[in-house]
């Protein structure tokens, strides 16, 4: 599969993913003892440099951050009082919760900051190697109130592409997202919102479901892992969308995903009327949408669930509204 982002190999079948999961981020037997480095000790309290293995090449994380440290010093963005923290947020390029410190090979790792400046970022990429994209950040990207546009982070050099590994009492998946324009979500176990799904799920309510703010594709795809025989995911996020297309790709054969059908290729970042952008059938029929939720029951049918999971904080009372034409309105 290629890479939307970057046009290379980098997104992998989501069975791939899973069966090397397990070692992906393992030392290896030759490995030093993690350096544990002081995140909040100032750059000049820290090692200069620390080597990569010898035998796998694999380097801790702390010491990919440190070298991102010291480059943001030497180009002026950071001083010698800044910590590791103030590079930014590390986020592997594959998240899943590990029990221990990961240990990282190339183009591996996605860092996502404030403060940082096109050719820092392509510095930190060509002289790091575990480095796969760097973001420069900046509040929420996404649609967090249709009528104040779209936010994107700046993608400053390489790819953005990154997937997690979503773990459910189905089972597991892998969810690409473009890091850049979609939000973060970190991978742990015991999720609040697969806790409602699996709750849902017990209820014998994941049967038909609209999924109406569905970002990746995270909780509508869950739920065609549960079993359900109709879900429709909506969203009024063109990234999104398209991300939603690209794990249905992904996680196929997990899903039991026959035939996907792409029906319309949309170019409105913010959509207003609902588009039927793809179909995938097989254990599921499976309908995606790129509108504003507001709408969306103008174009698809209404379900018996209907989840909305909006960003934390949001007024969802005009969206329950809209929605009750869906047997039941859960928010997520």
């Amino acid at each position: 599969m290629d890479c939307p982002c970057c046009g290379k190999d980098c997104v992998r079948p989501a069975q791939d993913v899973l069966a090397s999961i397990d070692t992906m981020y393992m030392a290896c037997p030759d490995c030093a003892a993690d350096p544990n480095l002081g995140k909040s000790s100032p750059v000049k309290e820290l090692p200069e440099r620390i080597d990569r293995c010898n035998s796998c090449g694999r380097a801790p994380l702390d010491v990919v951050m440190l070298d991102a440290l010291n480059i943001l010093v030497e180009m002026g963005l950071r001083d010698d009082g800044d910590n590791l923290r103030s590079v930014g947020s590390p986020l592997i390029a594959v998240g899943y919760k590990l029990a221990y410190p990961p240990r990282l090979g190339p183009k591996s790792l996605i860092i996502a900051g404030e403060h940082l400046r096109k050719d820092a970022a392509e510095t930190i990429l060509r002289r790091i190697p575990e480095v796969k994209g760097v973001i420069l950040t900046g509040g929420v990207p996404g649609v967090v109130d249709s009528e104040r546009g779209p936010r994107e982070w700046s993608l400053l050099a390489g790819c953005g592409m990154r997937g997690d590994v979503i773990q459910s009492l189905f089972g597991d998946l892998v969810i690409y997202r473009s890091q850049s324009k979609i939000h973060i979500e970190f991978p742990r176990s015991g999720s609040p919102k697969m806790k409602i799904l699996e709750s849902l799920y017990f209820k014998g309510k994941v049967t038909d479901v609209v999924d109406g703010l569905c970002g990746p594709g995270t909780l509508g795809l869950m739920c065609v892992l549960a079993g359900a025989r109709r879900v429709v995911l909506n969203d009024i996020w063109l990234p999104a969308v398209e991300n939603v297309m690209l794990n249905l790709e992904a996680n196929k054969d997990l899903l039991g995903i026959e035939d996907i059908e792409r029906l319309e290729h949309p170019t409105d970042a913010v959509a207003g009327e609902p588009v039927l952008v793809g179909r995938a059938s097989g254990a599921c029929e499976i309908e995606v949408y790129h509108g504003d939720l507001k709408r969306l029951f103008s174009k698809a049918r209404p379900a018996s669930l209907c989840l909305i999971d909006h960003f934390p904080g949001s007024d969802t009372r005009r969206l329950e509204e809209v929605c009750r034409c869906c047997v039941e309105t859960v928010i997520v």
